[in-house]
Order: C-alpha cells, then sequence, then structure tokens
C-alpha cells in the first residue's frame, strides 16, 4: 500500500543546536511503528535503539559512540485532527548529559557573572574603581569558549547525526510504503 505524506514541517529552534522537525503521514501510529521496527533491523550495526510505546530513541553503536555522538528521539502519536493518520515529532541532538553539562555551564557563568558584574558595577558607581567589574567581560569570553566547543563537539558528530538523519528518510520517504 503506498500512500504519500500530506504535510511536513521541519523547525530549528535554537540556531540548530537541536533540530526538530514533525512530519504528518497518512497511516496508524501502529503501522508507522512497525515500519521503523523494521527500518531499524535494516541499520542493525550502524544504529541501535529502542522502542517503547509510541517512543523511539536511537543511538549510535557503542563501539563508534564518542562524548559528542548525537541520539535521535521520536514520538510517533495519532493526529487528532485526522483520524487514522499519524504525527512523528522529532529531536537530533546531543546526548541528555552533554545537553545537561552546556547547560549547566551557560547558566553558571551566566548567573556568576551577573551577581559579580553587579557588585563590580555598583561600586564603580559609588566612586570607587573595582576590578570586578572585569567578571562581564570575562564571563562573555567564557560563554564563548564553551560555544566554540560545543561547535566543535557538534561537527565531530556530523557524519554521525547524518546517519541519524538518513534513518528518518528512509523511513518516512515518499512515497510512503510498509515494509513487509
Amino acid at each position: 500500500m503506498l500512500i504519500k505524506p500530506y504535510r511536513m514541517s521541519t523547525l530549528t529552534d535554537v540556531a540548530h543546536i537541536r533540530p526538530r522537525f514533525s512530519f504528518h503521514v497518512a497511516y496508524p501510529v501502529t503501522d508507522v511503528l512497525l515500519r521503523v521496527e523494521k527500518l531499524k533491523t535494516k541499520y542493525e550495526g550502524k544504529l541501535v535503539g529502542t522502542i517503547a510505546d509510541h517512543h523511539v530513541i536511537l543511538d549510535i553503536p557503542a563501539a563508534e559512540r564518542h562524548y559528542w555522538s548525537p541520539q535521535l528521539n521520536l514520538r510517533v502519536e495519532e493526529d487528532e485532527d485526522a483520524p487514522g493518520m499519524s504525527t512523528i515529532k522529532g529531536l537530533i541532538g546531543p546526548r541528555p548529559a552533554v545537553w545537561t553539562l552546556f547547560m549547566f555551564i551557560y547558566f553558571s557563568i551566566g548567573v556568576i557573572g551577573f551577581f559579580i558584574g553587579s557588585y563590580g558595577i555598583s561600586l564603580w558607581m559609588l566612586g570607587s574603581f573595582s576590578p570586578w567589574v572585569l567578571a562581564l567581560p570575562l564571563a562573555a569570553v567564557f560563554m564563548l569558549s564553551a560555544y566554540a566547543s560545543s561547535k566543535y563537539g557538534e561537527s565531530l558528530g556530523h557524519d554521525q547525526a547524518e546517519r541519524l538523519k538518513d534513518f528518518i528518510r528512509e523511513a518516512l520517504e515518499a512515497p510512503y510504503q510498509v515494509i513487509d
């Protein structure tokens, strides 16, 4: 049975750090999950993953995985506006531990830089020079360093991210076809 997707959109928020996408396909959720499961066996050795309920998590095999390896998360839901159709929402990004670490680094540098810089600016406004004023530009340098290292890590995981994207393209290619 051949059915074409009727609507597709790609959301790239946060300057494509964690690309999000959404597909609406004219097929029930169970058939979409069956296709993903069968396609997962085709990619065995290239990708590993789990399917739990309506959630799919795909990873790079442990032998090839490094700190910067990306992860694919999919959520397959029934389309509320059109019964018998599915909405597939996905996210390709760094593994949760990496994402959490970098958000902690950005938050810590921002908070510490803000409070120390505010203290230094307060002293400066009262008429005495304080070296604490330099905390703001120093915090900006640290944030730019963290950003540069995250971009470097993104470039290290680029080929693996493309492998995950190829899986999605094949799983949802038009015409949409269930593998028997």
